[in-house]
């Protein structure tokens, strides 16, 4: 250690000795390491990271698929999800949820945030137990209840001072006062990596935001409302091929207008929520090809600043 110790101090005293190539070498390997480092943050956050969600091999996206069409696909409507609830054999346990776009009143001003609403099975299914609070009652989701309640995201919780008395407080969406009654998890953006809801509501309040934006609209139990996308846990031995094949014969809808789709079982994708299967496959190439670059620019630094000390 002592002569490891030695070799810094003179090190330093070599640096100090010549501030201009010191500055220069700094600058350069800055630039290398810097390139380096936001790269990998980005492909990380969107590709490597696992999301927070317990057993995601599990979870399946449902895709309702038009039968004569087979590349036309649609989301769910509010009975058509109930419906699947209830009489699938295929999930142990399903979920829908819509993403949607509020403004969120801090003091004098207003952010608009992504928000999702959600049924009582969301987090459940996902298998994350929230951080504080409770999740969304049976009578919360009703369509129609507007019962003005919210879980907040952790970064909403962090930005917020980490109150731990946060649970109980009010907020305002879209000027309308929300009691928080519950915290999501650290790291849990729901199923993708790209979009981090700040604030979960009740599907319930489905008609409240949407009347705030577009006037009146559908309501959510309308048979032919098609706004949700469904996720599902398979049961325990139930594979891909077996879920479609079990969906496709007993997943019939009593409304008529729907027979001729069929639902199909699809992987998540991390980047993207659509009522259309998605695939991260075509990110990857990119992704190589990004980090190789970066790879690229870290070695070219390290070579000038071996070139500035032979010269």
């Amino acid at each position: 250690m002592g002569t490891l110790i030695r070799d810094i101090q003179h090190g330093l005293r070599l640096l100090m000795k010549q501030p201009g190539f010191t500055l220069a070498a700094l600058a350069v390997l800055a630039l290398g390491i810097g390139a380096n480092t936001a790269i990998f943050s980005l492909v990380n956050a969107f590709l490597l990271k696992p999301l927070v969600i317990n057993h995601a091999e599990e979870l399946m996206g449902a895709y309702s698929r038009d039968s004569k069409k087979p590349d036309s696909y649609r989301a769910f409507s509010y009975p058509a999800y109930l419906e699947l609830k209830e009489h699938n054999t295929v999930f142990s346990s399903l979920m829908a949820h819509n993403m949607a776009m509020v403004g969120v009143s801090d003091g004098d001003t207003t952010r608009r945030v992504f928000v999702d609403m959600i049924d009582t099975n969301y987090f459940s299914t996902l298998g994350v137990p929230l951080f504080q609070g409770r999740t969304f009652t049976a009578d919360e989701e009703r369509p129609g209840s507007a019962v003005p309640v919210v879980i907040a995201s952790y970064p909403y919780w962090k930005k917020n001072g980490a109150d731990p008395a946060l649970v109980g407080k009010t907020l305002r969406v879209n000027g309308k006062v929300y009691t928080i009654v519950g915290i999501a998890p650290e790291g849990f953006t729901g199923t993708t990596a790209l979009v981090s809801p700040e604030l979960y509501l009740p599907l319930g309040m489905f008609e409240s935001l949407q009347n705030d934006f577009e006037g009146t609209v559908r309501p959510l139990a309308a048979a032919d409302n098609y706004t949700l996308i469904l996720v599902g846990r398979l049961r325990s031995g139930m594979t891909q091929q077996a879920a479609d094949a079990q969906l496709a014969a007993g997943a019939a809808y009593t409304d008529t207008r729907d027979k001729d789709r069929t639902v199909i079982v699809r992987p998540l994708a991390r980047l993207g929520i659509s009522d259309a299967p998605m695939s991260d496959s075509e990110l990857r190439v990119p992704s190589i090809l990004l980090l190789s670059m970066a790879g690229v620019i870290l070695l070219i630094a390290s070579l000038n600043v071996a070139n500035m000390m032979l010269a």
